[in-house]
């Protein structure tokens, strides 16, 4: 009896070396179908997942990543800042004194009294304000430093014209270099920089390593990381409005007498960075209490 070969939906996939498998016509007509009757499944063949193709409307429709979002079981974090509108909060209303000092000698003489003030506090470090204004042009950039302002209390502001000086006063180097003292304010190193530039006998780096940067010490305190202005930080610490007038804030410092919306603005400066100063302070013992309690108090025994 002739031998016949399996039709292709019967064979297993030959490998390279594989031999042609035949079976005898009484084998085959036992596996082969009736006519009219659909091919046997094989047993490999039930076993396989079904892998048919959905259809559109079945088909499941896939997420951007951008529309994919993670729950988050825990508790819900608390805003690093507060929102504040700018347009709902007051400009600062600064009332106290201005001391402005032109003359070499008027700037030794106030510059004195203040180290003696400074000795006179008790044990710790001493905040002083610090800024500095300087006449810009944008055909000739940065002029030389013109005015520096000192606030160590609040209730007055030292404003000196440095812009008539050949060079700083002994007596002003010596309350910016004391040992006690800590120089203050926004971006406050970059200043210490143009001064030292400007009046080479000013040490940089000495007033550099006792200084500290307000902005920078907001996010230690508050776990953030951002860049601050003089205007967000007092928006956002004092809940005020620093006004940056550009047309006194572009001003000729240099030239003398300043007006009186020159001088206030640049007390306001330093009036308000000392008062975020000390809110700072304030957060900071806060915080430090919080993490530290002190120890209850013993129970009184009979």
């Amino acid at each position: 009896m002739p031998k016949r070969v399996l039709p292709l939906w019967m064979r297993d996939s030959p490998g390279p070396n594989a031999k042609k498998r035949v079976l005898s016509e009484t084998k085959l007509n036992t596996i082969a179908p009736k006519v009219g009757e659909s091919p046997p499944v094989l047993e490999s063949a039930k076993s396989l997942p079904d892998v048919s193709v959905p259809s559109a409307e079945n088909t499941p429709r896939r997420r951007l990543r951008s529309n994919f979002k993670i729950e988050d079981d825990g508790p819900p974090k608390a805003e690093p800042f507060v929102k504040i509108n700018i347009d709902d909060v007051p400009f600062i209303d600064y009332r106290g004194k201005i001391r402005y000092f032109t003359e070499l000698h008027d700037v030794a003489f106030a510059c004195d009294q203040l180290v003696q003030w400074v000795e006179k506090q008790p044990d710790g470090v001493v905040p002083i304000a610090f800024d500095l204004e300087w006449p810009f042009s944008f055909q000739t950039g940065p002029g030389r430093v013109a005015l520096m302002q000192l606030c160590a209390e609040t209730d007055v502001c030292y404003l000196f014209q440095v812009s008539c000086l050949k060079k700083l006063p002994a007596a002003l180097l010596q309350l910016l270099n004391h040992p006690r003292v800590c120089l203050h304010g926004v971006n406050v190193k970059n200043d210490f920089r143009k001064l030292a530039r400007d009046f080479p006998e000013a040490n940089a780096e000495r007033m550099i390593e006792q200084c500290v940067d307000l902005g920078q010490w907001y996010n230690r305190i508050h776990g953030t990381t951002g860049i601050w202005s003089m205007e967000r930080l007092v928006l956002q610490v004092c809940q005020l409005r620093i006004s940056k007038n550009k047309k006194v804030r572009m001003s000729k410092w240099q030239v003398l007498p300043l007006s009186d919306d020159q001088k206030l603005y640049a007390a306001i400066d330093v009036y308000i960075g000392q008062e975020i100063y000390l809110k700072l302070q304030a957060k900071e013992l806060q915080l430090a209490q919080e993490e530290n309690p002190p120890d209850a108090a013993p129970i009184p025994q009979d």
